[in-house]
């Protein structure tokens, strides 16, 4: 290979890793409730619930737009089926069967969400989960995709939520 074609490879190389990376974002930060356990013991094999995943906030001085969202461990016994962006009056955290009331809860046009420098969304995403079996671990780490200016990032943001079998609620 040529010294000129090699430098034209190292170029484009670069160009790629630059626009594109792999990870170390570090412009969100979860809210206070992304550091605790949450849990529902009630769940039943076939059914589906929607799980919150943390409100975020921009720590930069720029803004960002959050691209997607996604749990990344996901224990055997459960399955997740989709993920949404909703809006509420304040921020419900945790598990919630689906086909119950969607009370406060705002559906949200799109799969992105907008950030101001140093803001915080009233959006957050959230999972459809389906319990396939018993469950063996917690859903643990929400990573979220996000672009500032012309660089894409990956970022993990700690969640931990416990889902385990158990006597339906009634009522």
């Amino acid at each position: 290979m040529s010294r000129r074609l090699f430098a034209v490879f190292l170029a484009l190389s670069a160009a790629v890793l630059t626009s594109c990376s792999d990870g170390g974002g570090t412009a969100l930060e979860g809210a206070e409730q992304a550091s605790a356990l949450v849990g529902y013991e009630h769940t039943q094999v076939g059914k589906e619930y929607r799980v919150t995943m943390p409100e975020m906030s921009n720590n930069s001085g720029k803004p960002l737009t959050v691209l997607s969202a996604e749990i990344v461990h996901v224990p055997a016994g459960l399955r997740v089926t989709g993920y949404r962006v909703v809006g509420a009056d304040g921020h419900p955290y945790g598990v919630i069967p689906v086909g119950d009331t969607d009370v406060g809860v705002r559906p949200h046009k799109g799969s992105s969400i907008r950030l101001k420098s140093h803001g915080t969304s009233d959006l957050f995403y959230e999972a459809r989960v389906k319990v396939t079996g018993t469950v063996h671990g917690d859903l643990t780490t929400c990573r979220y995709e996000y672009r500032q200016g012309s660089t894409t990032y990956h970022q993990d943001i700690g969640c931990d939520t416990q889902i385990r079998l158990g006597k339906p609620v009634t009522g």
